[in-house]
């Protein structure tokens, strides 16, 4: 397991090019609620007096103003726009996810996946296409297994811990609930791990049967609970340190009042998304390796040869069976 994840970060490091291109493609993809986001505050701040105030603080008398000057529903068409935004990334990841195996090496095993000479461009767009329709599936899959699952654990749970909420402790309530999340999560993370283990063993083994393949990256997780699960909290806890650093930042740094602090703030914004995406293909590589490990592929395992004086008796029988 940990082996594994050293080499996934490994994977990573060697990939700068997938990085910047997923960051690219994640930063087009996120213009889709900012850009009408944006002109919505336009519109509102470009002739108010307050928008000196609020640069030098978040002002919810003003944010209550701006959702109610001109008289529209501005969460309801957020919510719109998000949800838009929601289905595009997710078929965008089907794609992103077979060019990112492509690049990793998922069909010929190798660590980089350049051993035919092809340029980044060209294997990224390979494998983003040719594993597009059935990753599209294997989504679809786990998001109705997933849902399924999850809303019968949360029902269990919740029943099982009803009575800790009469207890006369009074963290009890609270424990309970505490307990119904983690369960939901967990449940959550199984079919998203099942679902990336799915896709690695299909652009291993190009299979074409989705619904076996699914549930057979379902049985590699229940099988190996302790690596699968410890190398997704591993590149979580990372994930985790990057997002607290940035907070100390935010906490720590002077308020974005200036043209040159906006820009600093949106480049240390955009670092911390490029780190977010550089551990997401670690944690990809490391599934590999992992999974390359555990599951390896069967040898194939060459006939005998035919002795000289049976040769022509071979080729005989080959070209002239009996009748």
């Amino acid at each position: 397991m940990f082996s594994s994840f050293a080499n996934g970060l490994r994977s990573a490091a060697k990939q700068p090019k997938l990085v910047a291109c997923l960051w690219a493609a994640y930063f087009m993809l996120s213009l889709v609620p900012v850009l009408p986001g944006l002109a919505w505050l336009r519109s509102g701040l470009d002739f108010t007096p307050a928008t000196a105030e609020a640069l030098r603080r978040f002002d919810f008398g003003l944010l209550a103003d701006l959702l109610n000057y001109d008289r529209s529903n501005v969460f309801s068409l957020l919510y719109v726009t998000l949800v838009a935004a929601g289905v595009v990334a997710l078929v965008a990841s089907a794609f992103v996810m077979g060019g990112m195996l492509e690049v990793l090496g998922g069909r010929d095993g190798g660590d980089s996946g350049d051993s035919d000479g092809r340029t980044f461009m060209h294997r990224f767009a390979r494998g983003g296409g040719h594993f597009f329709g059935r990753f599209i599936r294997l989504a679809v899959t786990a998001s109705v297994c997933g849902v399924l699952a999850t809303g019968v654990v949360a029902a269990l749970v919740g029943a099982i811990t009803a009575p800790m909420g009469e207890w006369e402790w009074e963290p009890g309530g609270y424990l309970a609930g505490l307990l119904v999340v983690l369960s939901v999560a967990g449940t959550a993370a199984l079919f998203v791990l099942a679902l990336d283990y799915a896709r690695i063993r299909v652009a291993r083994d190009d299979s074409r049967k989705m619904l076996r393949a699914y549930f057979s990256g379902l049985g590699f997780v229940v099988r190996h609970l302790v690596g699968t699960y410890g190398i997704a909290l591993g590149i979580i806890g990372t994930l985790a340190g990057v997002g607290l650093l940035y907070l100390a930042y935010e906490t720590n740094s002077p308020v974005a009042s200036t043209g040159a602090l906006i820009a600093l703030l949106f480049v240390v914004q955009q670092i911390t998304v490029a780190a977010r995406v550089f551990l997401r293909v670690a944690l990809i590589g490391a599934e590999r390796v992992y999974f390359a490990r555990m599951s390896p592929v069967p040898a194939v395992v060459a006939p005998p040869p035919v002795p000289a004086e049976h040769a022509v008796e071979v080729v005989s029988a080959t070209l002239f069976p009996t009748i």
